[in-house]
């Protein structure tokens, strides 16, 4: 291969890289034994969050957010519906975990790593984030479950 094309490669490879970068946010898997946070954390520590959940059907929560009311930054999104109590997060937590017995709590970040939140689902199918402001993310709605034909 000569040098005009691997030039021409590793230069589409860049654009694309910086194109899907852009504005968007990220879910991700928590790292280090140190500061993990676990869902009981989350669960015991309910009220110092904004917590909402998502659903795949009109069944059972999916997914569970996390937005901490003291980091000065909001997630947000339409089809979240909020939790007012504890017993209702307990409920929904014992629901979600009947389905996804492999789920775990991840992390939301927005640019440059910032941290936003999180997010007790099974990490499986892809939650779209996009970058709202530098205070604000938008969470999509979950992806539904396919019909079968």
């Amino acid at each position: 291969m000569d040098i005009k094309k691997l030039a021409g490669i590793v230069i589409l490879i860049l654009i694309f890289i910086m194109g899907c970068s852009g504005n968007y946010g990220q879910i991700k898997k928590q790292t280090g034994a140190d500061d993990k946070v676990t869902l009981s954390e989350l669960r015991d520590n309910w009220d110092d969050y904004d917590i909402y959940y998502g659903m795949r059907s009109n069944r059972y929560a999916d997914a569970i957010m996390f937005d901490p009311k003291d980091n000065g930054k909001k997630l947000k999104g339409d089809s979240w519906i909020k939790i007012e109590d504890q017993e209702t997060l307990v409920e929904k937590i014992k629901g979600l975990q009947s389905i996804y017995d492999y789920a775990k709590v991840h992390i939301i970040e927005g640019a440059d790593n910032q941290f936003f939140g999180y997010m007790y689902y099974g990490g499986y199918f892809h939650v779209s984030v996009y970058i709202v402001d530098e205070q604000t993310l938008y969470v999509s709605s979950l992806p539904r479950h396919k019909q079968a034909p």
